[in-house]
């Protein structure tokens, strides 16, 4: 049989157990709600790119007719070229979130134990 300084142990590791389990739950739930986001937001950007354009063009501005998916009148190719940038982008800031919650969430268990 345990003693009763045993089974607290017992229950304490078990409670600290569940809280690391729970912590990276939590983790990885965040993780894919700001990847989620951040494709949102490029598809979001994606969709808006050739309505801004439109705006810009017009009789009397000088720019061209028709701009083919590009927020820039001399290129077609640049729209999406600015896309993949912003696309780049927005997935460094998501791995630089991600490795910093990480070490976020290894301090809080190296402060736990």
């Amino acid at each position: 049989m345990r003693t009763s300084e045993e089974r607290i142990a017992a229950v304490h590791r078990r409670a600290a157990e569940l809280d690391r389990q729970r912590s990276a739950r939590d983790v990885k739930i965040l993780q894919a709600a700001a990847a989620a986001a951040s494709f949102a937001f490029v598809i979001l950007l994606a969709g808006m790119f050739p309505r801004i354009a439109e705006h810009g063009t017009g009789p009397g501005s000088g720019a061209a007719e028709t701009m083919n998916a590009s927020v820039f009148s001399g290129s077609a190719a640049a729209g999406y070229v600015v896309i993949a940038v912003i696309a780049f982008l927005l997935g460094m800031f998501v791995t630089v979130f991600c490795f910093r919650l990480k070490k976020w969430k290894d301090e809080q268990n190296r402060k736990d134990d």
